[in-house]
């Protein structure tokens, strides 16, 4: 077992100047670990990866899969890769594969990019125990997420940049809200005005909806429910499920909505940038129809396309 670790790690260090595509789907989080380790990995890793959307089913926003080190050659160019191991409780894997880490950087949380194939993420944790893990983490929570978040949105745009842009559509975003955004040419133009924008493409079914408002102080959750349900047709929005969360230089808006015509619906996204100087604010919203199937990609796309945005 301990020359297949060494052998392992000797691959991992290598110099490799045409690394193949990385595997697995955008949203995948692998964690090697021990079988003596796997509930403090669970607990851990699942607590700071626990973002769940309604859509409207409610779902974790990350698949993790959990593998034992025998099975990491086999999984080793996964997109998101995360080796995790505790001093205690001992075991023969894990910690012989982890100790080639510490030998070589001396950290005992590090991460790479681009270690075994193309935009990919491998992150290295080790400590004594768990509540040691805890305690020396806790300041690490969010740069873990905000790591594995990042690669998993560039790896959507890396995707989707390959795709060919509608500059019709990209030149009117421009001239309507001077903002830059690349917008696939299978996206066609639904409804506008000369502040409203509503796009959209076919199955899976997706809509860009784009709004330039009067600051006010009417609540954004509140403003939203209003525009959609006047401006796209046949969409309504419960309240049920609608949630705000603040970030420095935006808000977010989550909920789900129905249309009514085909007795259909699916998770929304809304950001919603506020310029205080020109007094406006600019909402952009994602929406998802994907009856039966999974949303969560999708969803992920369009909040990777509107994160990109530039001015």
């Amino acid at each position: 077992m301990s020359k297949i670790l060494i052998l392992i790690f000797i691959l991992l260090i290598s110099a490799c100047n045409k690394l193949p595509n990385s595997t697995g789907k955008y949203n995948e989080i692998t964690v090697v670990s021990s079988f003596e380790d796997r509930d403090y990995a669970k607990l851990f890793v699942g607590g700071i990866f626990n973002d769940s959307i309604y859509t409207p089913i409610l779902q974790n926003s990350y698949i993790i899969n959990y593998i034992n080190p025998k099975n990491f050659a086999d999984n080793k160019l996964n997109k998101n890769l995360i080796i995790f191991s505790l001093d205690f409780p001992q075991d023969s894997t894990i910690d012989l594969l982890s100790n080639k880490f510490i030998e070589k950087y001396e950290n005992n949380i590090i991460s790479f990019n681009n270690m075994f194939s193309k935009n990919q993420l491998v992150l290295h944790l080790r400590s004594f125990d768990y509540d040691n893990l805890v305690r020396e983490n806790s300041i690490n929570f969010e740069w873990i997420k905000t790591q594995f978040d990042v690669n998993i949105s560039e790896n959507i745009l890396y995707d989707y940049n390959k795709e060919e842009k509608s500059e019709e559509i990209n030149q009117k975003i421009k001239n309507k809200f001077s903002i830059n955004i690349n917008i696939d040419d299978s996206y066609k133009v639904i409804k506008e005005d000369d502040s409203f924008l509503w796009i959209g493409r076919g199955f899976p079914y997706r809509w860009l909806v784009i709004n330039k408002l009067k600051s006010s102080n009417n609540k954004d959750i509140e403003l939203l429910k209003i525009i959609f349900e006047k401006k796209l047709t046949s969409v309504k929005i419960p309240n049920l499920y609608l949630k705000e969360k603040k970030y420095q230089s935006f808000k977010k808006v989550r909920g789900i909505y129905e249309h009514l015509d085909s007795d259909t619906g699916g998770p929304f996204v809304s950001y919603i940038y506020e310029d205080k100087y020109k007094n406006y604010k600019l909402c952009i919203s994602g929406f998802v129809n994907n009856p039966g199937k999974d949303k969560i990609l999708l969803l992920k796309q369009l909040e990777s396309i509107i994160e990109n945005i530039k001015e």
